[in-house]
């Protein structure tokens, strides 16, 4: 052992590099440990997200275009002569059921410009509305928000999901709800054509007053 001055410094400097290499050593083992704990916890989290979504899908309910028709209507009673004598009116059931030739043109068209302008185009979900709601709720913190509900969801919400006026700021079940409305939209777009979903709509939407339907409406 070399205990002159040139050799203490020569073992101090060896015993610096490896207490040096074992605290590299370390930080890196503790690095290696905080990333896979950050890829557990993102691999948990995708499974329980990818999970839940099956089970929403799962208790999704089962539907046919029959469901989606609007149901109730006025009752209009005449004399013999074709006169009308009186209207009755059950509850939910303010509404003139109309065929599509009976809807102007132009009145189909501005429902479409200001509820849904891409409904031509999408498959039931309009992902670029999507993209705008969720980018105006992160832009305000959730004061403002903008809807992005297609004409195929708002049929849905007026005739299948229509107690979501009840879901007040439970946001479980407005979440639950629209993942259900997106699937269902998808797959109503398969089997009913768009301006048989434009019909079943403008024959459902509320317009006010316990309104139900544009013709109802008109007449109003």
């Amino acid at each position: 052992m070399d205990y002159s001055k040139k050799g203490v410094r020569a073992r101090q400097k060896t015993l610096n590099a490896k207490s040096q290499k074992m605290g590299r050593k370390a930080a890196l083992l503790v690095l290696k440990l905080f990333l896979v704990a950050i890829v557990g916890i993102g691999i948990i989290g995708i499974s329980a997200g990818i999970g839940m979504y099956k089970g929403i899908l799962a208790s999704t309910p089962e539907i046919s275009p029959s469901d989606v028709a609007p149901v109730g209507a006025a009752t209009f009673v005449y004399d013999c002569e074709g006169n009308k004598l009186d209207e009755l009116i059950a509850v939910n059931s303010n509404r003139i059921i109309v065929t599509q030739d009976k809807i102007p043109e132009n009145l189909a068209h501005a429902f479409v410009a200001i509820e849904d302008e891409r409904f031509y185009q999408h498959n039931g979900i309009d992902y670029k509305g999507l993209l705008r709601s969720a980018y105006q709720f992160i832009k305000t913190l959730g004061d403002e928000t903008q809807g992005a509900s297609t004409i195929t969801q708002q049929l849905l919400k007026n005739t299948i999901f229509t107690d979501w006026t009840s879901e007040g700021k439970n946001y479980i079940k407005k979440i639950k709800r629209k993942l259900q409305e997106q699937y269902l939209a998808i797959e109503l777009s398969k089997t009913l054509s768009k301006d048989e979903i434009l019909v079943r709509y403008m024959n459902t939407i509320n317009l006010g007053q316990k309104t139900l339907g544009v013709e109802a409406a008109a007449q109003r």
